[in-house]
């Protein structure tokens, strides 16, 4: 089976210091992947760069066997990778059916449809998170909860977590 994701002798940089060297990873259909290291051994560095959020410095990543690199996060999440971040990636003056839709055609199109989609989709993956809810007024762990909420909802193939519970504790 061909990987989703493959990074090849991928490295980056930071002023001349390596943060990643050399590194190649695949990860396929159906797999769940932990990156152990201590802290500073670049292990959110390389999710970045598979979700676009930092380019490498040099190396090859393929989707799907063809050659990319994403200009955004948005560019990786329309392609079906999506990250939850350590420190939540939400517009704290929005609500949570807002955050959810946001970056979407839905969002730009029927603001009020959201609502009544974002409760049932939050009750499917039963979160007890209200969708009218202002984020700024949410506890961590439901901002967390809201935070792969998304990622689960743009339907991506790969789902990266950097420290979910980091906030938690």
């Amino acid at each position: 089976m061909q990987p989703i994701v493959r990074l090849e002798n991928v490295t980056k940089n930071y002023r001349g210091v390596p943060a990643v060297k050399n590194v190649t990873f695949e990860l396929r259909k159906g797999e769940i992947r932990a990156l152990l290291g201590e802290n500073g051994a670049g292990k959110s560095t390389l999710t970045e760069i598979i979700a676009g959020v930092v380019d490498a410095t040099s190396g090859k990543m393929f989707h799907k066997g063809q050659e990319i690199a994403y200009a955004s996060p948005h560019a990786a999440l329309e392609a079906g990778i999506a990250m939850v971040f350590q420190e939540t990636s939400l517009v704290p003056s929005m609500t949570v059916a807002q955050n959810l839709y946001l970056g979407t055609e839905k969002f730009l199109n029927r603001l009020r449809g959201t609502y009544i989609s974002a409760q049932q989709f939050l009750q499917s993956l039963n979160f007890p998170v209200d969708p009218n809810a202002m984020v700024a007024t949410l506890g961590a762990a439901k901002r967390q909860m809201v935070e792969i909420a998304r990622a689960v909802h743009h339907n991506a193939e790969i789902i990266i977590f950097d420290e979910p519970t980091a906030t938690l504790t």
